[in-house]
């Protein structure tokens, strides 16, 4: 990989595309942790980049849920600030994204963003010790960082040994130690000993004295998991659901014009024409990339056939994707080929879904923040949103004093607040986002109801038509059905498709290929999905790699 970041250096051709895609590097990333026995810590730091032509500026990741032994974990990161630029802070998914810069003012050259933020419920309590478990660095940006150094410090004197620290630093699951690590004083300081190459990281772990973090009691674990809070969270996310379905059912109205369309838009994806089609980012809508790229000869899919267990599938990588590059195409692309050009699907099971994850999130970004097809607008006020928007108002105040409960007062206040705000203020598509979605709404309505004459013109115009498509009926859901409407159509399978049955005495037929296919897509999606049951142990006594903390995450430019 060094090898190649030479040439590309010199050459400006052999690198992979997405990092032409991103339009900067790193050249300098500091992170400064002060942790606190109170049981939380602060994070700051400081990114300094380089950007090759205008650009808005960079967005950060960083993941707050993760997957324990006895569940999921989340943690809390609040008082976020940066340091003399405009932001704007959201969850997405599993991610706290942090996007810097000013919608209507571009930057270029050198720029040095500081973020800071503290974070709560990131201790891991061991039976006899207890420990600081973070990616200094997350594993996610996928463009090289030239330089990094970290400086963590306690707020207590703690007599360190050399085994109570450990630091890595190369590809997540890596247990590489490509970083110095000193305790000076009462502190943690370091840095790396080469340059970290795209969708590398630094991960830190501290083997604490059991005495030194304090410990939340029985009673504050109870209450967070059941006690009146949960409660009002849940509330929250139900009442949240409630008034997106009125927004969604009554909110948007912009007129529609419903007319068959027999092409897909040319300027979409099939990831971004599910999006628009439905409003969200689906594991389908990600895994539509798989025919997509194959049948534009970046990658061939060969299924495997297996005697006593499901086929398995090999992803075999072809040639490097075109830039530019959106961010979500890159990550899901660089994260199947980390290891080399071919990779069973089967091998990506417990080790892919944070990865589909980022990429979710970061199609969801790309389809708001890139493509420009929302406006805020002011629509007719819905009778039924204000009145459930004044009760749990009164509610706030009412069940908060009765269960002496302020995160429930506040959370059910928060919804409220929120139904205010969608029916005062909904979101509405612009003209151009009326026009994509009736058009991929235009494609969809033919794919439900293809004629069999009007396929067998469309063929003629085009022979890659199906192959074309194909991606796009997967994430309307209906890839089978679109399939068998090609029957008698079609007398060759798609060459990027190996080994998948398709054939009935002798001759293609597509509606078995269309089961085939569609069964297969499952399984990927299976395995890209499924993630580990982790005991949860840490690194200590446990191994540890880049990546295994909390923290860390990634981000890109905008």
């Amino acid at each position: 990989m060094r090898l190649l970041l030479v040439l590309y250096i010199l050459a400006g051709t052999a690198f992979p595309a997405f990092l032409k895609a991103e339009y900067f590097r790193i050249t300098d990333y500091k992170v400064d942790v002060r942790i606190y026995a109170a049981g939380y810590f602060e994070v700051n730091e400081t990114i300094e980049v380089e950007f090759s032509e205008p650009r808005r500026g960079i967005f950060r990741q960083i993941p707050y849920i993760y997957k324990l032994g006895d569940g999921e974990r989340k943690i809390k990161i609040y008082d976020l600030d940066v340091e003399g630029w405009r932001y704007k802070d959201y969850t997405e998914g599993y991610y706290r994204v942090i996007r810097i810069g000013d919608p209507d003012i571009y930057v270029n050259g050198k720029q040095t963003y500081k973020i800071s933020y503290k974070v709560r419920n990131a201790f891991l309590f061991h039976e006899d010790f207890t420990e600081f478990y973070w990616n200094l660095i997350g594993d996610q940006w996928p463009v090289p960082i030239d330089k990094i150094s970290f400086d963590v410090r306690f707020d207590q004197f703690i007599a360190l040994r050399e085994g109570d620290y450990k630091i890595f630093a190369g590809e997540a699951g890596s247990q590489e130690q490509r970083a110095n690590i000193r305790y000076q004083l009462n502190r943690l300081v370091g840095e790396t000993t080469s340059m970290l190459e795209p969708y590398e990281g630094v991960t830190l772990a501290i083997k604490f004295p059991l005495e030194y973090i304090k410990r939340p009691s029985e009673w504050e674990v109870w209450l967070e998991k059941y006690g009146p809070g949960a409660l009002g969270m849940l509330l929250l996310s139900l009442f949240s659901g409630i008034f997106y379905r009125l927004w969604k059912k009554y909110g948007k109205d912009y007129p529609i014009v419903r007319m068959v369309q027999y092409l897909p838009p040319k300027e979409l994806t099939p990831s971004e024409a599910g999006v628009i089609i439905d409003e969200k980012a689906d594991n389908v809508d990600i895994l539509a990339l798989l025919p997509y790229w194959a049948h534009k000869g970046y990658i061939q899919i060969r299924r495997i056939p297996r005697k006593w267990a499901k086929d398995d599938h090999e992803l075999i990588k072809l040639k490097h994707l075109d830039p530019p590059v959106p961010a979500y195409e890159s990550v899901i692309f660089h994260a199947l080929f980390r290891s080399g050009d071919r990779v069973l699907v089967s091998s990506l099971k417990d080790k892919f879904y944070n990865d589909l994850n980022a990429a979710k999130t970061q199609l969801s970004s790309h389809i708001k923040n890139t493509l420009d097809i929302y406006y805020p607008v002011s629509i007719r006020m819905q009778i039924i949103s204000g009145i459930i928007s004044a009760i749990l108002i009164g509610a706030a105040i009412l069940l908060g004093l009765l269960f002496n409960s302020l995160l429930l007062a506040v959370t059910l206040g928060v919804s409220g607040l929120i139904g205010i705000g969608f029916t005062a203020n909904m979101l509405k598509k612009n003209q151009n986002g009326v026009r994509l979605y009736q058009e991929v709404l235009g494609f969809k309505m033919f794919v439900e109801k293809a004629e069999k004459d009007r396929l067998e013109r469309m063929l003629k115009e085009d022979p890659d038509y199906f192959e074309k498509t194909l991606p796009y009926a997967m994430v309307f859901g209906y890839a089978r059905k679109w399939s068998a409407q090609f029957d008698g159509l079609l007398t060759e399978p798609p060459k990027w498709y190996i080994g998948g049955p398709g054939y009935g005495h002798g001759h293609f037929m597509p509606s078995e290929f269309g089961k085939a296919f569609d069964s297969g897509m499952q399984e990927i999606q299976s395995a890209f999905t499924s993630s580990p049951q982790s005991s949860g142990g840490g690194s200590f006594g446990g191994g540890g790699s880049v990546g295994g903390g909390f923290g860390g995450g990634g981000g890109g430019s905008w």
